[in-house]
């Protein structure tokens, strides 16, 4: 439970920077300005993605499993990234024009984000690797640090007028770089003996399970982030700033269900446990709804408010991702569950099948409804990828469907348990 709470915190840094540094860039810059910031950074964050061939989770999967792993294999994994993210930068500068939707101002932006890519990768695998040795502590700081910096840097630079789009789009490029010395702490962790008669994994074995878990990335990323790609050809950078504005509100739920996720991932690779992975799923599920919720009944008077008038015409899309949060929620952990336990292609599969569904919906939506358009497609994408999720996890493993949803008297007692350890008091 520690490792969650870890995890909990480290994971809620990102959306809560995102809500307080949006104000920043929505005041700053405006909708249009807004778009812009997100136009010349969307192409990075969906490369850093499809640039990692899955080596990151294929290390934190193989390390949870073999903690006498030596620096040896990290370094191979960290030169399969080098390569990849260079090839990848390549294709991103190739393609400014297109992600720039013809605006020339835009065009070397995207440029400039893209030569960041190889670092944030070298960062995401420090993270993988910390993951694996159980180290939420150290995650936790370096998502601290990569808020903080970008907070920072964005309200300094608002404060003494310069805060303008280029300078906006360095600072959130830059900021996943920086938070990667807090894995200085890796440096003090003492080596783990290798059991009598234990074999390493093989680097086909390690590459196969990257290759599937990949294929998978690469899905969820075109099912989380080529809408906010594709925006600003489809229907220019103010339909952007809108849709992004809502993006953060809906990924307020999500800090849950990810921490959730990142520690089970970790934890059901070393030990597969049933029962402790569908509690944690159908509690995460719950709380992800509550939240939900909350936001749902106030967002329509505290989004103006803090981001400003203008982006008043954020709500319907608001609403419509924050219902994409709740019902793709309990297919979260069913994915985890097919990736720890060998099957990642499965849980691939799902995504590619909903990614489909979803970039269809978005090229067809945006262009006549916009920022609503893309959360839409996004909703629909979230219930199908999560319903696939559990259909497969009930096929391979015999779980039932019915066992992840609704919370159950057991649940109840062990969030019990949680509150009584937090306050000092033994459980009975």
């Amino acid at each position: 439970m520690g490792n969650i709470l870890a995890a909990l915190v480290g994971n809620a840094f990102p959306p809560l920077a995102s809500i307080a540094t949006a104000p920043i860039l929505a005041l700053a810059l405006g909708v249009d300005g807004r778009g812009a910031v997100a136009s010349a950074t969307a192409p990075l964050f969906l490369a850093v993605a499809l640039a990692t061939f899955g080596v990151p989770a294929s290390v934190t999967r193989t390390i949870a499993r073999q903690p006498w792993l030596t620096s040896a294999f990290v370094r191979r994994a960290a030169g399969v990234l080098v390569l990849a993210g260079a090839a990848v930068t390549g294709a991103l500068v190739a393609c400014a024009p297109f992600f720039g939707g013809g605006d020339d101002t835009l065009v070397p932006l995207v440029g400039t984000a893209a030569v960041t890519l190889v670092p944030t990768l070298l960062t995401t695998l420090l993270q993988a690797v910390a993951s694996g040795r159980h180290r939420w502590r150290l995650v936790t700081v370096e998502r601290a640090i990569t808020a903080g910096v970008r907070l920072g840097a964005l309200l300094a630079l608002a404060v003494i007028g310069a805060l303008d789009v280029p300078s906006a789009v360095v600072v959130l490029a830059l900021a996943p770089v920086v938070g990667a010395v807090a894995y200085l702490g890796l440096l003090r962790v003492r080596p783990v003996e290798r059991p009598d008669g234990a074999t390493d994994a093989r680097t086909r074995e390690v590459v196969s399970f990257g290759a599937r878990v990949w294929f998978g990335s690469v899905a969820g990323v075109l099912l989380t982030r080529l809408d906010q790609a594709l925006i600003t050809p489809l229907s220019g950078p103010a339909e952007l700033g809108l849709y992004v504005v809502a993006v953060n509100v809906a990924d307020l739920p999500l800090v849950i269900s990810n921490a959730v996720r990142d520690v089970s991932f970790a934890a059901d690779a070393a030990e597969a446990d049933d029962r402790r992975m569908l509690a944690a799923s159908r509690i995460s599920s719950a709380l992800s709804l509550l939240v939900s919720a909350v936001l749902a009944a106030t967002v329509s008077w505290w989004v103006p408010v803090v981001f400003g008038p203008e982006f008043a015409a954020a709500l319907p899309a608001c609403l419509v991702l924050l219902l994409a949060t709740a019902v793709g929620g309990q297919g979260a952990l069913a994915g985890v569950t097919l990736s720890a336990r060998g099957a990642p292609g499965r849980r691939s599969w799902s995504l590619v099948v909903a990614a489909s569904v979803n970039t269809t919906l978005v090229v067809l939506l945006v262009p006549v409804l916009g920022a609503v358009g893309a959360a839409i497609g996004t909703l629909v994408g979230s219930f199908v990828s999560s319903s696939l999720n559990v259909l497969q996890v009930w096929q391979r493993h015999g779980i039932p469907p019915r066992s992840f949803y609704g919370l159950r008297a057991s649940d109840l007692r062990a969030c019990g348990r949680v509150v009584r350890r937090m306050r000092g008091r033994p459980s009975m």
